[in-house]
């Protein structure tokens, strides 16, 4: 069995990626990919699951996760909730370059904005491909600066931190519970029969095959008759016009449970809905 993540080694992804493999009966080889795309790609290919992001509280939905949902019958196996913490690290009290990965970057605006602001010369932000490579650079450049996870922080200290004479501040994201999102996904189609006691999620795409007015309105209608509590509702645009789009939601609640089900029968007499999957709904790890 092979598990494909987004890489490098070192990521959040890889941190989920293993979560998930820990509760799989057999252990599966774990491969990397440089991008989203070719992740997902691989599942056609020659792995059998794949562990993506799907969303992030302080940036929201990945559109391509939810766009390749779209288009590629997937199913939703299960999904973790991985804590987002940063740190900031350099090894200069004035750097001349700041390394940061572009979601990073994002999560982190306000600190580098700061950090900008104070300093007495001009300091460059260099994108990076990931997390990963802003560390690696930053140990390798003098006068630099870098954005990188806060675990990986701890793996230098148990290496050489003191040692490179590095600066390090922690806690840099904007929001401090900040976490993410991931879903495991296979190719193949899968009852998974609810277990009793455990909180299950739903994901199901409403499609607009034939600009349908007030697609989303009359459909939400019905899961409010049916008792169906949605806990996310994302739009996609579906790429023939301005004001057409998917809808890709999550709610709670198997498939196989009553109210679920006259849901999903009532609207698929109207409209077109594709279940993605039941999966148990994963607690999240950031401590209030």
């Amino acid at each position: 069995m092979k598990l494909v993540t987004l890489g490098p080694a070192g990521t959040f992804s890889e941190i989920a990626a293993r979560r998930y493999a820990a509760q799989l009966a057999t252990s599966p080889e774990l491969c990397f990919e440089s991008s989203l795309q070719r992740t997902l790609a691989r599942l056609n290919d020659d792995c059998d699951i794949a562990v993506v992001p799907i969303e992030n509280i302080a940036e929201g939905f990945v559109s391509p996760v939810v766009d390749y949902l779209l288009r590629t019958p997937l199913q939703i196996v299960a999904e973790l909730r991985v804590p987002v913490h940063f740190s900031y690290v350099s090894n200069s009290l004035a750097p001349t370059k700041i390394y940061a990965q572009f979601v990073a970057q994002g999560q982190c605006g306000e600190f580098l904005a700061s950090t900008f602001a104070a300093s007495s010369q001009t300091t460059q932000l260099v994108t990076t491909g990931s997390n990963t490579e802003a560390l690696q650079v930053l140990l390798n450049t003098p006068n630099s600066g870098a954005i990188v996870p806060t675990h990986c922080v701890a793996e230098l200290y148990a290496d050489n931190l003191r040692a490179a004479n590095l600066q390090v501040t922690h806690e840099v994201a904007d929001y401090p519970h900040n976490e993410t999102r991931f879903i495991a996904l296979q190719n193949k189609q899968q009852r998974l029969a609810p277990q009793p006691g455990v909180a299950y999620k739903t994901s199901v795409l409403l499609v607009d095959d034939d600009d349908h007015p007030g697609l989303l309105a009359d459909n939400l209608q019905l899961f409010a008759r049916h008792q169906v509590n949605l806990t996310s509702i994302v739009s996609r645009p579906t790429g023939t016009k301005f004001g057409n789009y998917h809808f890709f939601l999550d709610c709670e609640g198997h498939s196989e449970s009553q109210g679920l089900m006259q849901a999903v029968a009532a609207i698929r007499r109207q409209s077109r809905l594709v279940l993605l999957g039941s999966y148990p709904s994963a607690i999240s790890a950031v401590n209030d």
